[in-house]
């Protein structure tokens, strides 16, 4: 995506709100591995949209056009529709396993959301057992107040929640105590910090029951070696790569 080109992302914007409204985007399922149960299916949900050209446009790139549009809301409700449907059939095969859906700013402070994604579930009869909504932390800290208002109700549902690229802001660690979140997930600044850093996060988060994870491992080397003994989940191209479905399973090996 050239930013440079700012009728370029209009068309682009334009493609998105096509696809999203006929159900055109192509989910990516990066697989998660469980460091205690390998075993257990777990995604983390992404997609992307192929240009008529062939250009492929992924989530990362999908989700600024929808924050520089008014996009978002509609790109959640397709994540959610599709994280929804696709944990529904995970869990005819294996009922503990999970779904990561990432979510925008729009839907966190968007007071009815909860009561939205909660209406959602019981249309699409599906337990919200394994369901687990992430948010960044920037986003977060950007409304304490609405953001912990959003993240309680979703709990009162029996819905997860994960704070997302997690850095070591001062304020970071307030902010996973205000939350009672159930997972953080590292930023890539994190992931080769000081070890001193390292430890005291992992300290904090294990202390109060949160499940760590690593995304992005693309190579060995990308991740500080004081993580091994503190993560919970591991993701990136190093552990697996995408997939277009969610049939594979990692063996069930002591990792």
């Amino acid at each position: 995506m050239t930013h440079s080109a700012p009728e370029h992302n209009i068309k682009l914007m334009r493609l998105m709100k096509q696809a999203i409204d006929d159900d055109l985007l192509a989910p990516d399922f990066h697989p998660v591995l469980q460091t205690r149960f390998p075993d257990r299916k777990t995604y983390l949900l992404h997609c992307h949209l192929k240009t008529p050209s062939g250009q492929r446009i992924p989530y990362k790139s999908l989700r600024k056009l929808a924050g520089m549009s008014d996009m978002a809301s509609a790109l959640d409700r397709w994540m959610i529709r599709t994280g929804l449907q696709t944990l529904k059939r995970m869990h005819l095969e294996q009922p503990e396993a999970n779904i990561i859906i990432p979510q925008s700013i729009a839907s966190l402070h968007n007071p009815e959301y909860p009561h939205w994604l909660d209406r959602q579930s019981s249309r699409e009869d599906v337990s919200t057992r394994g369901l687990v909504i992430s948010f960044r932390l920037s986003q977060i800290a950007k409304n304490l107040k609405a953001s912990r208002n959003c993240i309680a109700a979703l709990h009162q549902l029996d819905i997860s929640t994960m704070i997302d690229s997690f850095s070591e802001h001062p304020a970071a660690i307030k902010i996973l105590k205000a939350m009672s979140s159930r997972y953080m997930s590292v930023s890539p600044g994190l992931l080769g910090t000081d070890d001193d850093v390292i430890k005291r996060i992992i300290n904090v988060c294990h202390r109060r029951s949160v499940l760590i994870l690593l995304p992005d491992i693309n190579r060995a080397e990308d991740v500080n070696l004081c993580w091994s003994h503190g993560a919970d989940l591991l993701e990136g191209s190093y552990i697996h790569p995408a997939t277009k479905d969610t049939d594979f399973a990692f063996s069930p090996v002591v990792v």
